[in-house]
C-alpha cells in the first residue's frame, strides 16, 4: 500500500485558510497562482466569485463526507454535481490512498490541499475536483502540477494528474494533463518567484 508523506510541522486554519510550516505562514497554491486567477476571472462581480465558491466548497466536502464516511449530504441544489462524481466513482473503481491531504513543498516552502489521490488502473493518480462553468487550461494544469510536485519533494511521485469536472446535470469531464508537465513547472516556479519578490 502507498503511504502519504507525514508533512511533520505542517498547520492549517481553516477559517482564513492560512498554512503554517513549524509556526511560520506559508503561501497556498491558490495564493502563489493569484495573477492568472486575476486574469482568469477578470470581470465577473465579487457576489458571483462568492457564490462559485460556495457551491465548490459544499461540493467537496460532499464527497470527502462520502469517501470517508460513506454518508450522502449534498445540498438538493448541488445534486447533479454529486451525482456527476458517483458516476465517475463507479466506473473507474479508484482505492484511495488519501482525501483532501495537506501538505507542503519541502524546498519551495508552499502549502496545499489535494482533492484525491488514489490508484486507478495500478497508476498513483492526483485528482482535483471543479464545479466551474467552464473549464481554464490556463490554471487547470499549473495547479495540478503545484500539487504534483509538493508530493515528488517528499519522494511520492504520481504517475496520472486528472482534473474531474463536474456538471449541475450530472455530467463530468475528466481532463488528464501530463504526469511530468515540466512548462506548467516553470510557471508555478515563476508565480512563486514573484510572489516571494514581493513579500521579501
Amino acid at each position: 500500500m502507498i503511504e502519504l508523506p507525514k508533512f511533520e510541522g505542517l498547520e492549517f486554519e481553516e477559517q482564513s485558510h492560512t498554512y503554517r510550516l513549524n509556526g511560520i505562514v506559508i503561501p497556498s497554491v491558490t495564493t502563489i497562482m493569484g495573477p492568472l486567477n486575476e486574469e482568469k476571472y477578470r470581470g465577473i462581480s465579487e457576489s458571483t466569485l462568492s457564490n462559485a465558491a460556495d457551491k465548490g466548497t459544499a461540493v467537496h466536502n460532499s464527497i470527502e463526507n462520502w469517501i470517508d464516511f460513506g454518508f450522502d449530504d449534498i445540498p438538493p441544489e448541488h445534486r447533479g454535481y454529486f451525482d456527476g462524481f458517483l458516476d465517475w466513482w463507479k466506473k473507474n473503481e479508484p482505492t484511495v490512498i488519501g482525501t483532501e491531504i495537506k501538505g507542503y513543498h519541502k524546498t519551495l516552502r508552499y502549502g496545499g490541499t489535494i482533492d484525491l489521490l488514489c490508484i486507478i488502473k495500478d497508476e498513483i493518480t492526483l485528482v482535483d475536483y471543479k464545479t466551474t462553468y467552464a473549464a481554464s487550461d490556463m490554471t487547470f494544469g499549473v495547479q495540478l502540477e503545484g500539487y504534483a510536485q509538493i508530493l515528488s519533494s517528499h519522494g511520492l511521485k504520481v504517475q496520472k494528474k486528472k482534473i474531474l469536472h463536474l456538471h449541475s446535470d450530472g455530467r463530468y469531464d475528466e481532463i488528464e494533463y501530463p504526469a511530468n508537465d515540466a512548462e506548467r513547472w516553470r510557471v508555478f516556479g515563476s508565480l512563486k518567484c514573484v510572489y516571494d519578490y514581493i513579500h521579501k
